[in-house]
């Protein structure tokens, strides 16, 4: 079963609940004493600061997404919801309409499948799309945060002036083999502004082709610094923009809302 979809950002799905006290500071701890580390490490602190990160319970959102052709014509529109427990073990719901169907995706901490109006999809596109977004998604709104997860590796690069329209701190991460579900597949550099170390964007080698993202506005949600906006181009191995492919646009975030805990359920 090929685990790799569009994302590729599940690389630390397993790890994705929050930590402990003692875990939250040993983790903390554990970023390396280089170049690397000092970048992630301010990095975290713009973004609201590692404690406020891992005291809360629960994060809710509204995604929407729009993916556009060759031309620049948009294909498809989609919004979907998104509701994920991060003190208790990673659990989270999905859940979005497209045309006259309902569609959700509940992930459970150890098992994620997707609905179609109700009725559970059992082929393996469909298993495959329910684990790697709900771990995905997650992962991507919690950056930079997710950078102190164990099996990652950080390499300062020094200034960038390729990718981005203007100078950008470059920081490689690895991902050892065996951790998450695709350790040692693919290679990022994440990319953050010179000044403020606000992560802007990040470029993705996942082995059949290149990816490049760009973070734009940020939105203040409870003392956290969370991006507003993401574009996914199509790339390659210069590193140069090819083609807008998706435009992510996140809205209504909350964190530590009430949950009853049945949503998260599988069926």
């Amino acid at each position: 079963m090929i685990r790799f979809l569009y994302i590729a950002f599940v690389m630390f799905g397993i790890l994705s609940c929050q930590p402990n006290k003692q875990e939250a500071i040993d983790r903390l701890k554990s970023l390396p004493d280089n170049e690397g580390g000092q970048i992630i490490r301010k990095a975290i602190e713009r973004a609201g600061g590692w404690e406020n990160w891992v005291s809360k319970d629960n994060l809710s959102y509204y995604k929407q997404i729009t993916h556009l052709d060759s031309s620049g014509a948009v294909e498809s529109t989609e919004k979907q919801f998104h509701i994920y427990e991060l003190k208790n073990g990673f659990k989270g719901q999905i859940a979005w309409n497209i045309g006259n169907d309902s569609l959700q995706i509940i992930n459970d901490g150890m098992h994620a499948k997707k609905y179609k109006n109700g009725i559970e999809l059992t082929d393996d596109k469909s298993k495959d799309d329910a684990w790697d977004t709900s771990f995905g998604s997650h992962y991507v709104i919690s950056m930079p945060f997710k950078l102190t997860d164990a099996g990652v590796s950080l390499t300062y690069e020094g200034i960038d002036t390729l990718i981005l329209d203007r100078p950008v701190h470059s920081v490689k991460v690895e991902y050892d083999k065996g951790a998450g579900s695709t350790g040692g597949m693919h290679l990022w550099w994440y990319l953050f502004d010179v000044d403020t170390y606000d992560l802007v964007g990040n470029y993705l080698d996942h082995g059949k082709g290149y990816t490049i993202n760009i973070y734009e506005g940020f939105q203040e949600v409870d003392g956290l610094r969370i991006h507003k906006k993401r574009n996914r181009y199509i790339s390659n191995e210069k590193k140069e923009l090819v083609m807008l492919r998706t435009i992510y646009e996140y809205e209504e975030m909350k964190f530590d809302v009430a949950v009853n805990e049945s949503i998260f359920k599988l069926r």
